[in-house]
């Protein structure tokens, strides 16, 4: 009998072990309490800011004025700037109540900018707006637990010169993108960059990652050999594929599709 049990037991945690880590079901914005922002907040380097530690509650903050409205503006500030080895946690960003579909001028703002290696935890966007967060700088960001709704564009940008995002236990609904490598950044800053994306949930996402599985080697013969790298697990996504490639190229022109499969195949390496 206690040998069954022990058995029991065992497979219980097994199936325990594999359910923890799985891709997550629809995740619900918090309830929250709302509360107007109107410039960004900076994290000084290594340390932490805790919503419900700095209010006592999960609070809403939703962007007032032009800079912060959330609409698809490049003059868009952040809500917060991460400084190197920031965390930002337990926060709603945008208005959540604020209509339906894309594009919405709800203050999400311009999310979240990490300048370099940083963390956002259990961070939620009731409405993304020009992004949800931007690696800026080169290092790792990153994102683990919470969701975002209604981005009309990207969620997720990474812009850090040979930068990286890691995305783990995340959900996603309505996005054109839930990751992607800059397309086209300046000569100097452009690069090949790096994703790992894990146990993640998507739903409406048109492009669910994007990365530049090649460079216009006539406008960057430095990376004419070079190619960006996202490892995905367990990305369960109702728009197919979950991964596609771009020719990454220079500001001023805009990146278009890969259409050479074995391309895309060395930078999208997708597993279950």
């Amino acid at each position: 009998m206690k040998k069954s049990h022990g058995l029991l037991l065992a497979v219980l945690g097994f199936a325990f072990a594999v359910n923890a880590y799985a891709a997550p079901g629809k995740r619900a914005i918090p309830a929250c309490t709302k509360q107007s922002v109107s410039s960004s907040t900076t994290v000084p380097a290594n340390t932490v800011f805790d919503g419900l530690v700095k209010f006592g509650k999960m609070v809403c903050l939703v962007g007032t004025g032009k800079s912060m409205a959330g609409d698809q503006s490049e003059n868009q500030i952040p809500h917060f700037i991460l400084e190197e080895g920031a965390t930002l946690k337990n926060v709603v960003l945008g208005d959540p109540d604020f209509g339906s579909g894309r594009d919405l001028k709800a203050g999400g703002a311009d999310g979240v900018h990490c300048s370099g290696n940083c963390r956002i935890e259990n961070v939620y966007w009731g409405d993304v707006g020009e992004d949800a967060a931007t690696l800026k700088g080169p290092g790792t960001m990153t994102v683990t637990g919470g969701a975002a709704y209604k981005a009309a564009d990207k969620i997720f940008q990474n812009n850090g010169k040979g930068g990286k995002i890691v995305i783990t236990n995340f959900y996603a609904e309505e996005g054109g993108k839930l990751y992607r490598s800059c397309g086209n950044c300046s000569a100097s800053k452009q690069s090949a960059r790096f994703a790992d994306i894990s146990n993640v949930t998507v739903f409406n996402v048109n492009h669910p990652v994007l990365v530049n599985s090649s460079f216009n080697s006539s406008k960057l013969p430095g990376l004419k050999d070079a190619f960006d790298v996202a490892t995905i697990k367990d990305l369960n996504s109702n728009i197919t594929p979950v991964c596609s490639g771009s020719v990454g190229t220079v500001s001023g022109n805009e990146p278009k599709d890969d259409t050479n499969a074995a391309n895309v195949a060395r930078s999208c390496k997708v597993s279950k």
